[in-house]
């Protein structure tokens, strides 16, 4: 089967490896150039964690990678692993690869992005589903996460007959040979929304208390917050049709979510104190917002949320940020150079929005101008340099 993975970041490369590994024939579209080398050769390695801790280690596995579409042939399934804004650009990206038997097939958070799949692609094509795993990049090429419970991917179909069937257990297959568990389920929705009630709980708050998910459990008014918007979305869900229980989410789901939430900020909190960009507001708790009016079902506090974050990203250049050590108003990041791995490439340089990387004019003793720190006020934390580096030289932490 060949499947193009659009959105290989650290999650859509770690599904696409385990594709890789189970037997198909798998292509990832990734943002900077520079990566398309490294995960050719050596290619991606994956060290993961069951819930018991005990680690595998698989690879490292070649891969065929591209920045676009344009050489590629017509794919049997494309994998979209993008932000639920970027959805309806990626699949205008991707339309060369798309024929009319070509499925798409959304592993995205939240809900909504299946409706605008639908927008261009017949709904007997649209598969569905959520994962239960977490993934981020130590390095280009290096991918380190976390794999819970027996099922890590969950598929579904819009259209639930004989063939979609045979395609999912197909698909899911790949994954299973690859290592981890995946099964195609009738009733996909319940896991789907069960995984959307995490992140309704700590993706937009903690961007709006900026607070890393471990510490913004440990204040109960925190956690009485999220568990009202987990009540609204469940009272949706319900006249949805969606059989959800609030016992099992807050006894089972959740103690094992909790896992992955650590001492980190969730990506919707990245994206609003970080990168100021786009989020998936709309697909969380906007999409409760918005089905809640459908069914006349009162969602107050994700309506709440939602709107908070809506401002937000009107105003990111009119944002108040406390002032650092530095004297500027904004978040302050040590960004640290390893001179024994950087051998001067000038990738970081050149992809660093901000001018915040230089090369030395002096070479060092082993021929190289490294990197170094020409304007660390202005770093915003995008994350860029530390992407496209290929020698894992450059690291980022935002200081407390």
């Amino acid at each position: 089967m060949r499947i193009a993975v659009i959105g290989a970041g650290a999650m859509g490369s770690m599904l696409g490896a385990y594709l890789q590994a189970g037997g198909a024939d798998v292509t990832l579209i990734v943002r900077h150039k520079e990566l398309v080398e490294k995960y050719v050769s050596p290619g991606i390695s994956i060290k993961s964690y069951t819930d018991g801790q005990d680690e595998c280690v698989l690879g490292p596995i070649p891969m065929q990678a591209a920045v676009d579409t344009k050489e590629l042939g017509v794919m049997d399934a494309v994998l979209l692993m993008v932000k639920g804004p970027d959805t309806k650009s990626a699949l205008e990206g991707a339309a060369n690869i798309i024929d009319e038997n070509t499925k798409v097939i959304t592993l995205q958070n939240g809900i909504g992005n299946t409706d605008i799949i639908a927008e261009t692609i017949p709904s007997d094509r649209i598969y569905y589903g959520c994962l239960n795993m977490s993934a981020i990049m130590e390095a280009p090429g290096e991918l380190a996460g976390a794999l819970f419970g027996d099922v890590n991917v969950c598929l579904g179909s819009v259209v639930k007959d004989a063939a979609q069937k045979a395609f999912g257990d197909e698909f899911c297959g790949y994954f299973r040979e690859g290592g981890i568990g995946a099964e195609y389920m009738e009733n996909a929705d319940v896991e789907v929304w069960y995984k959307m009630l995490v992140n309704l709980a700590v993706n937009a708050t903690c961007g709006l208390v900026r607070l890393r998910g471990g510490e913004a459990g440990e204040n109960n008014e925190f956690v009485m917050v999220g568990v009202d918007m987990i009540k609204e979305a469940i009272a949706v869900g319900h006249k949805l049709g969606v059989d959800l229980d609030l016992n099992y989410f807050m006894g089972h789901v959740l103690p094992s979510a909790r896992k992955t939430s650590g001492l980190h900020y969730p990506s919707m909190a990245q994206d609003m104190m970080m990168k100021k960009s786009k989020t998936e507001i709309e697909f969380l708790n906007g999409a409760i917002d918005r089905l809640g009016k459908q069914t006349g079902v009162p969602t107050p506090v994700n309506t709440t949320i939602a709107r908070l974050v809506r401002t937000i990203e009107t105003n990111y250049d009119r944002q108040y940020f406390p002032k650092g050590a530095s004297g500027r108003s904004g978040p302050v990041f040590k960004i640290t150079i390893n001179d024994k791995f950087c051998k001067g490439c000038g990738y970081c340089v050149k992809y660093c929005a901000k001018s915040v990387l230089s090369l030395e004019e002096q070479i060092n003793t082993k021929g190289y101008h490294v990197a170094f720190v020409a304007a660390k006020d202005s770093c915003v934390g995008c994350l860029n340099c530390t992407s496209v580096c290929p020698e894992a030289a450059i690291t980022i932490a935002k200081e407390d």
